[in-house]
């Protein structure tokens, strides 16, 4: 998986929107994955027919509907897309086109509206659909008739009468629907949790000690995702907390990611090792599925816990560690050409808020120090011989880094070859998702080398994104002779070389 933005559980199985690789992925109860939409490439393509075929863009947040249906926040596409039961994919909302001058399509159906980057997606038990929008900062509900209104707003962006005010710091990061038809809103900018009544009435559920009268108090740094169990607790998500939230009876509790400060009520999971979790669903089997953005995986906790009495684990009961639900580890094929190197566990750097970086007045450059680079390739390939595939290489750094135009050199593991294709984003620590500049790519040797054009910025003024991807087509040749193949070299900007590899499938093998 590639930065796995979302999941969620329905009919007997669970759903990941795999972000990064374009991709939705279904998990069944025997522990079993299968791909039921996106090809892998970027774009919009496949309405109509096999979802498996089709392509999505940045696919961001998932829900359930009663019916079955696998409802997709295509965020880049600016669509919600519909996976039906027999695999076939349609979009039910956004013409494609963001929000302009033109107006949005509210009171209209709503496959004419226009969507404004789509992050969040919820179905209620009626079939109602909420959208949260991080481009225009609103929710809208898609009602039983197919059509389209704005039922939360920043200030300034009201989209009809009967809208609620979220407030000037509003984006509907995560949303989730209870049983009584009350719609809960994650607002990360605002750190608050917003609770939309059945009869309109917005308040604060959850935030900042000074948030609202009757909220609850917490002090956490960036809830983004939300999921309510069948007890009715609300579970969040803290994006650049690492933590997972339970609220209850008033009380808001850790449950999953560092260990509490002192005098923060904790159950007796907390201490689990999170990085930017930005999705939850509550499984009926009694699981709270976690999607654990940068360790590209999805965790799974107790949902029923006991509260520790003590918080120091040496003294009180001891953490239970957390179940993770990944598939089988990766298999060696025979014919290896590189044995591997032992390699130490990475952490991945969280990102810069902005210390230690200047800026020489509005528009002048940047004046960084040398950023020290993370850089390393997402997932391993098993490609079939003829068959084509993507290479995603993510640099991540805590430090500024904006060295200009430069160029990055790759070059194919032994039996792959590079097809030209190159594409880039920007990931934020708000979860949102930029794309990248206009990286140019030049093939040489056959396809066996690759040049990247490119200005990347990371960490700086005005532009806060920590990590960025580059996506590379590659094709393994016909002739190629079966094996994992570890030779693969990227050099970044000039810095030192990191591995590439990726495996060639014989004509047996699946």
């Amino acid at each position: 998986m590639a930065f796995p933005a979302d999941v969620a559980a329905g009919g007997g199985a669970f759903f990941v929107a795999d972000h990064a690789n374009h991709r939705i992925r279904r998990i069944d109860g025997d522990g079993t994955l299968t791909t039921i939409a996106g090809d892998g490439l970027r774009g919009f393509a496949g309405d109509g027919a096999d979802a498996a075929r089709a392509r999505l863009g940045f696919p961001s947040s998932l829900a359930v509907a009663p019916d079955g249906g696998v409802l997709v926040a295509d965020e880049m596409n600016h669509r919600i897309r519909r996976i039906d039961p027999s695999g076939i994919i349609d979009t039910i909302a956004g013409d494609g086109s963001r929000t302009g001058d033109h107006g949005n399509g509210d009171g209209g159906p709503a496959d004419r509206a226009r969507l404004d980057a789509p992050c969040a997606v919820a179905v209620d038990g009626a079939g109602s659909v909420y959208i949260g929008e991080a481009g225009s900062r609103s929710v809208r509900r898609i009602d039983g008739d197919g059509v389209i209104g704005t039922v939360v707003a920043a200030t300034g962006r009201i989209g009809g009468s009967g809208a609620a005010d979220a407030g000037e710091a509003f984006l509907p990061a995560g949303l989730a629907v209870d049983a009584a038809g009350q719609l809960y809103i994650a607002d990360p900018p605002g750190r608050r949790v917003l609770l939309l009544g059945s009869d309109g009435a917005l308040r604060v559920l959850a935030g900042p000690p000074d948030g609202g009268d009757g909220a609850t108090a917490v002090d956490w740094s960036a809830p983004c995702a939300v999921a309510v169990d069948g007890q009715g607790a609300v579970h969040v998500a803290d994006l650049n907390g690492h933590r997972v939230w339970r609220l209850a009876d008033g009380a808001a509790r850790v449950v999953a990611g560092p260990d509490p400060a002192a005098g923060e009520a904790a159950d007796a999971v907390a201490g689990t090792v999170l990085s930017y979790p930005c999705g939850l669903a509550a499984d009926p089997a009694g699981r709270l599925l976690v999607a654990d953005n940068f360790h590209h995986r999805i965790a799974a906790l107790p949902l029923t816990v006991a509260p520790s009495l003590d918080l120091d684990p040496e003294e009180g009961e001891k953490p239970v560690p957390e179940q993770e639900l990944e598939p089988e580890g990766e298999q060696e094929p025979e014919g290896e050409q590189e044995p591997e190197r032992e390699q130490k566990p990475e952490r991945e750097p969280e990102p810069n808020r902005g210390a230690g970086s200047t800026q020489d007045g509005d528009g002048g450059p940047v004046a960084v120090q040398t950023a020290r680079l993370l850089v390393r390739q997402e997932v391993g390939l098993e490609v079939p011989r003829g068959g084509s595939e993507l290479i995603h290489v993510r640099i991540s750094s805590t430090d500024p880094w904006a060295p200009g135009r430069v160029e990055h050199h790759f070059r194919a593991p032994t039996g792959f070859v590079f097809d030209g294709r190159v594409t880039s984003a920007y990931y934020r620590a708000d979860r949102t998702v930029l794309p990248g500049g206009e990286p140019t790519g030049t093939v040489r040797d056959d396809g066996r080398s690759l040049t990247v054009t490119d200005e990347p910025r990371l960490n700086i003024p005005g532009h806060p994104a920590a990590a960025l991807i580059y996506t590379l087509g590659v094709r393994a040749l016909g002739d190629a002779a079966p094996g994992r193949y570890t030779d693969g070299r990227a050099v970044i900007a000039g810095r030192p070389e990191e591995r590439l590899r990726a495996s060639v499938l014989g004509d047996d093998e699946d």
